[in-house]
């Protein structure tokens, strides 16, 4: 009885705080009073200054997305000290169109001093802000003359009837030729710049190339004095055809990754009758670089919209808290919580076809085991019927996609490093949603614990949909690929990320069961399947040996040859694979020569080191094959030799199994399960001596390598990817009926 009434003392008192706090809000909406045509008073207040002052000096500012941080705290003292006459905004200089950041964004240009004028940007529109801005600042596109220049505003973000403006800019730009400069303000930049190296985001500049040209010659024919736009965080100035074009967008907003081109700053504009005087005036002394001074741009922007929206947060989290106690007084009662012992998995997997959705940090064009295995078990499901969608990265790279089946994603940014490529997913836009929405999802898939995959595992829960996460990787193989805290996650925070994730998830694929036992000794406890990647088997079945042939003849005469299929990375321990293949040559009469396939960014020092061992003749670096003739170069070697100990499943054992060869690995929980020691290969200590002799005997007795490379055969024939993506059916229509079931007990609760 004392805690019910706790309970209900905490739920008033939520309920009374978050009375106060919606009434506040309510309060705030309302007492805009002085947000009222803007533009059109301060323009007065302009033109009443270019009468009494000779030369007047302006600044230019872009993307100023609502930022406290930056343009509140730094920008607006600097350009106070400026002696600036008047400051335009380019666009964007909210982050949305919602009323609280129109408020804190006039709170911020009352602190100037002077007039502000503003033009409006995709920021400005967003969520119904175009209303806001009409009534706030005035016309959507607009014009004023003030002392001898004239100021023309454009509006790019398609608010605005394109052939209405042409018309009126075309007359605006006759009207300014009464002045002696002219200049125009638009969001969005006419042109796409070639020194700007930037993934490809919609809406930064003007698509349409029809309207650009149009722009561009009439900026041209007027002779216009200035063009300025804020379409990205970068400053950049050229000249085309005469007319001076700038892009400033250091505003405030997030910086660009690797530009260096990309900092916080505004232009200054001096006309005089003689000529117009630009400078970029940075903000700060510059003593960030690179991703450090991008990823403190990136969290000044974050925390400004945090304090914007900090009576937001608390309404929210009030709510919430207020739903969990409701919740929690409402428990009362029993419930069945055992399972229905009447299912039947093979009465669900004949039933109807599923929308499945997968959701990937890494696809195609990037080649890997996780590209790989994904297209394979999507391939195998819509073969039975299923609808398969993938939610991946957008490449900076062109690939062609089915159109119905891949969904790109855009990129914040494509991070690259000797080592890896990062595509960093912009999970915040609403297309991600809106493309998840309409496609009626039963089952989620993902196939990585965080970025994309963390997006799929909110949209999951906000529809209740079931999830179920693969375990592909062993992150803490390939921790030195990151481009920041590599050393720190090599300690028990990959794991631990792994796990609180994978807890959230209604079951859990592992492709071995060595995978299985490891999630489990982590503190798993959600259902755990064993499904390995499927193999193409139809290519082992049907295979050309004409060019089987072709490719032994190029690589040997009368010698053993041993094969191995990897990217040229570290966590690959291919340096051990050359001191093994050393030892080979050192131990056996035997002539072997050893091909591995595949690029990477540690080819150079390989080959320094088989070029160090004189192997140069013993050991070559082939580089990539196509993925349809991987088949023949399996079928044509003698034995598959392995090092990696990164991996969890291996899937080229299979494939090499499926080529008749026999395997040779170090053991991990990658190789474990595939091989069965002395039957399809061996498995061994990470031992140069002990995984080298080991080759050796299948080197020196070919009846012994022909036996085992035919039981490697019959092995993988268990592996193909119909037989695969039957299993991963079951597992999606148990899932499902499983979460059914859990529903159907809560029900019962309320």
């Amino acid at each position: 009885m004392q805690n019910r009434q706790k309970t209900r003392v905490y739920l008033w008192a939520n309920a009374a705080i978050l009375a106060v706090l919606i009434s506040f809000r309510v309060c705030t909406y309302f007492s805009n009073t002085d947000l009222c045509s803007l533009n059109y008073s301060n323009i007065k207040r302009i033109q009443g200054l270019s009468k009494n002052k000779e030369d007047i000096t302006f600044a230019v500012i872009g993307n100023i997305k609502s930022s406290v941080e930056v343009f509140d705290k730094r920008i607006i003292k600097t350009i106070k000290d400026d002696d600036i006459d008047f400051v335009i905004s380019a666009g964007n200089a909210v982050v949305d169109g919602s009323n609280n950041k129109y408020r804190v964004l006039n709170k911020s240009i009352n602190k100037l001093g002077v007039p502000f004028v503003m033009a409006i940007g995709e920021g400005e529109v967003s969520g119904e802000g175009a209303f806001r801005f009409y009534e706030y600042f005035g016309p959507l596109y607009f014009s004023f003359g003030a002392g001898d220049s004239y100021y023309i505003f454009i509006d790019a973000t398609e608010k605005t009837s394109m052939s209405w403006q042409k018309e009126w800019l075309i007359r605006e730009l006759e009207e300014g030729n009464k002045y002696k400069n002219k200049f125009v303000f638009i969001s969005k930049s006419p042109y796409k710049p070639n020194q700007i190296d930037y993934p490809v985001h919609n809406n930064l500049y003007i698509s349409d190339a029809a309207y650009s040209k149009f722009l561009m010659d009439s900026f041209t024919k007027y002779k216009v004095n200035g063009v300025f736009s804020s379409s990205i965080g970068v400053y950049h100035e050229e000249i085309i055809n005469e007319v001076p074009y700038y892009i400033t967008g250091g505003g405030g907003g997030p910086l660009v990754l690797g530009n260096q081109n990309s900092f916080y700053h505004y232009v200054k504009v001096k006309p005089s009758l003689d000529k117009v005087e630009c400078q970029v005036k940075k903000i700060g002394k510059g003593e960030e670089k690179g991703l450090k001074s991008v990823l403190s741009s990136k969290a000044a922007y974050f925390y400004s919209l945090f304090k914007i929206n900090f009576i937001n947060f608390l309404i929210g989290l009030f709510v919430l808290s207020l739903a969990i106690l409701f919740i929690y007084k409402k428990v009362i009662g029993e419930v069945d919580y055992y399972r229905d012992f009447d299912y039947s998995e093979d009465d669900d997997y004949q039933g109807e076809k599923l929308n499945i959705a997968m959701f990937t940090n890494n696809y195609f064009p990037f080649v890997g085991g996780v590209p790989i295995s994904i297209e394979r078990l999507s391939r195998g499901l819509r073969k039975q019927g299923h609808k398969v969608y993938i939610f991946a990265p957008e490449y900076p790279q062109k690939w062609e996609d089915d159109e119905d089946s891949v969904v790109r994603c855009k990129l914040i940014t494509y991070y690259e490093t000797n080592q890896f490529d990062f595509p960093i997913v912009n999970v915040f836009l609403p297309e991600i949603e809106k493309e998840f929405s309409m496609r009626n999802i039963d089952i989620l898939h993902i196939h990585h614990p965080f970025g994309i995959g963390h997006k799929g595992l909110k949209l999951a829960r906000k529809y209740n949909i079931p999830t179920v996460l693969t375990y592909h990787t062993r992150y803490e193989k390939y921790v030195h690929n990151l481009p920041v805290g590599g050393k720190l996650f090599k300690s028990k925070i990959p794991h631990k990320i792994i796990r609180k994730f994978a807890q959230r998830c209604s079951t859990i694929i592992a492709p071995t069961g060595s995978a299985k036992e490891y999630l489990e000794h982590i503190g798993v406890t959600r259902p755990i399947e064993v499904l390995p990647t499927g193999i193409e088997f139809e290519q082992y079945e049907n295979i050309n040996m004409e060019r089987v042939k072709e490719i032994k003849k190029k690589y040997v005469e009368n010698e053993v040859l041993l094969c191995s299929v990897s990217r040229l990375t570290k966590e690959k321990n291919l340096y051990f694979l050359i001191d093994g293949i050393k030892y080979i040559r050192e131990k056996t009469k035997k002539d072997v020569r050893c091909i591995i396939i595949g690029d990477g960014p540690e080819k150079q020092k390989l080959q320094q080191v088989i070029d160090d061992y004189n192997l140069q003749d013993t050991i070559l670096l082939i580089g990539k094959v196509e993925p349809r003739e991987i088949a023949f170069y399996y079928r044509a070697s003698d034995i598959f030799v392995f090092a990696s100990r990164s991996e969890t499943q291996g899937m080229v054992l299979l494939e090499a199994m499926a080529g008749m060869c026999p395997v040779v690995a170090v053991r991990s929980s990658g190789t474990d399960d595939m091989i069965i020691d002395g039957e399809n290969g061996y498995k061994t200590k990470a031992n140069i001596k002990e995984w080298g002799e080991k080759v050796i005997e299948l080197v020196e007795d070919e009846d012994l390598r022909v036996k085992t490379g035919k039981n490697a055969y019959d092995f993988s024939k268990g592996f193909s990817i119909e037989e695969m993506a039957k299993k991963a059916s079951r597992v999606y229509h148990k899932t499902i009926r499983e979460q059914e079931n859990a529903l159907s007990i809560r029900k019962s609760l309320d």
